[in-house]
């Protein structure tokens, strides 16, 4: 939003403020810091460096999130083939993984998306996994596999339950745990111990085969299983970081922002939104934790603290939500979007909103009027 006020070239003075250093990462984006930036970072680098290095933490985050690692450990390998090709220019990886070819654009693995999946997933296994099983085979009917060894799996702990006399109970009082055996030996929301548990339960039940040899099947259907997220052809031939840094890079590339006067406009600072001075005649953005959601890095948000300050405001205040509580706040624009990441909600449709306080209203028309608002901008 910051970078939207200044491209439009509206305001005396614009002030990005942010609890999280993500802001002082676009600040450093805004004066060219990363117009040179081409590493890979591993999953190593990232733990290493993600608790000192802005650009670590959110460019190279699944999510931006700061938190966890941008690729899953069954895509990795194929990711940093590609950032090697496209950023360095060199296709050895992909030649290790049976690939000949000098073309890693979009296009070219559009083209050939079979073929390299086929052969990316070959090499996965036999080199990741240490398997000489035929991955291709073990393809087919995948679901149908999972399912029908989960259930051998399963029968195989609970014959080793009977065998020992024992009973659930005992078995999470024998792990200083609740209701997990339910997971263990039922067939509800079934799942195998951890290596670590199932080493512990060989002490206790009659669990004679060792962990790799009983569950190494499972480990690579399961593996597989991942791997066909490949059939996504933008997670195969899209690197999320290369377009992350894009956008950092394009920040900086924009002539209206090259002007030194311009850039000099901009105060980006690090705190608390209580802590921010707010100048006469501001338009005041607030893209907030949503309310339900895991707020700054986890960390818990007072909502109704924050509406009782929005309230108290001079400048027109306008906020980003999905919902906000109707006696006391107006919602002046709505988008439907599909999220896009991973997981139970990816495709669902959400509809983010603009909201400003009810006390605002008059001020807001006033504003619109005057064509001094373009709600477009807030609504991009």
């Amino acid at each position: 939003m910051t970078h939207a006020a200044l491209e439009s070239g509206k305001y005396g003075a614009c002030h990005a403020n942010d609890i999280t250093d993500s802001v002082i990462l676009f600040g450093n984006a805004i004066n060219g810091k990363y117009s040179n930036e081409k590493r890979w970072i591993s999953r190593e680098d990232f733990f290493r460096l993600k608790d000192t290095d802005a650009y670590v933490r959110y460019v190279w985050s699944f999510g931006n999130n700061g938190r966890g690692y941008l690729y899953s450990k069954e895509i990795d390998p194929w990711k940093k083939a590609l950032h090697y090709a496209r950023v360095f220019g060199d296709f050895s990886l992909l030649r290790s993984f049976g690939i000949d070819t000098d073309d890693a654009s979009r296009i070219g693995i559009k083209n050939h998306e079979k073929e390299y999946k086929q052969k990316y997933i070959i090499w996965y296994c036999k080199e990741v996994l240490h398997s000489d099983l035929d991955a291709l085979t073990l393809q087919k009917n995948l679901n149908e596999r999972i399912e029908r060894n989960s259930e051998a799996l399963r029968a195989y702990l609970c014959e080793g339950l009977k065998k020992s006399g024992k009973s659930r109970a005992d078995v999470d009082r024998y792990l200083g745990t609740k209701g997990m055996a339910g997971h263990y030996f039922g067939k509800s929301q079934w799942e195998f111990p951890t290596r670590e548990v199932y080493t512990k339960l060989q002490g206790f039940l009659d669990l004679p085969t060792p962990y790799a040899e009983i569950y190494g099947l499972q480990e690579l259907l399961e593996s597989l299983q991942s791997l066909q997220s490949l059939q996504r052809l933008e997670r195969l031939e899209s690197l999320q970081r290369l377009e992350s840094l894009q956008s950092l890079e394009s920040l900086q590339s924009l002539e209206s922002l090259q002007s030194l006067e311009r850039l000099q406009s901009l105060e980006v600072t690090q705190g608390d939104y209580r802590s921010v001075t707010i100048e006469p005649d501001s338009v005041i953005y607030c893209d907030i934790p949503y309310k339900g959601t895991d707020g700054y890095n986890g960390a818990d948000f007072n909502h109704d603290e924050f509406y009782s300050w929005a309230e108290k405001q001079k400048g027109l205040v306008i906020i980003s939500e999905y919902d906000m509580p109707g006696d006391r706040f107006i919602c002046i624009s709505g988008i439907e979007k599909s999220q896009r990441l991973s997981g139970k909600g990816a495709g669902k449709k959400i509809t983010e909103k603009l909201y400003i306080p009810k006390t605002q209203k008059k001020l807001y028309m006033r504003m619109k009027r005057s064509k001094y608002i373009q709600l477009e901008l807030f609504a991009a």
